[in-house]
């Protein structure tokens, strides 16, 4: 009895998990992490609790504007996969995010809230991570498709 294959490809290829494929990673793990951290710093100040001082405005508005980019940048790849400019424009973000506190300094470290300064450093480092891990999975996939091909 011979076994016909699936018009959709072997099961075993379909079975194949995420991880083996690094695009596959990069566009449905990655991408929709970095949402979420958009989303994150889009609504942060109000589920902290940040005070209504000057300085917590100030880290409000900074927060909002790294969350505006990042989702319409998460937005764009969801659209059509993106290359490497889109993980640097996140990672860029991130950057700015952890040296935000200490530039700008909203108004001096007795003004600041910590929630505030904690929660930019961390979600500059979740960015900078997210863009490191979705450029070395973007490489990797272009070195392998590469691979193939020679």
């Amino acid at each position: 009895m011979a076994r016909h294959s699936s018009p959709r490809g072997s099961a075993s290829a379909r079975e194949a998990p995420l991880l083996s494929d690094p695009s596959g990673v990069r566009n449905r793990l990655v991408t929709p992490l970095m949402v979420l951290a958009g989303v994150w710093l889009l609504l942060a100040a109000w589920i902290l609790g940040y005070p209504f001082n000057d300085a917590a405005v100030d880290a409000q508005r900074n927060e909002t504007g790294v969350g505006i980019v990042v989702l319409l940048t998460a937005g764009a790849r969801m659209v059509r996969p993106r290359g490497w400019l889109s993980d640097l424009i996140v990672l860029a973000l991130g950057v700015w995010l952890l040296v935000a506190p200490a530039l700008i300094d909203y108004g001096g470290p007795d003004v600041t809230p910590e929630t505030a300064r904690t929660n930019e450093v961390v979600m500059g480092i979740v960015l900078v991570a997210l863009a490191a891990v979705s450029l070395l999975l973007l490489f990797r996939a272009r070195r392998g498709a590469r691979g193939e091909a020679g």
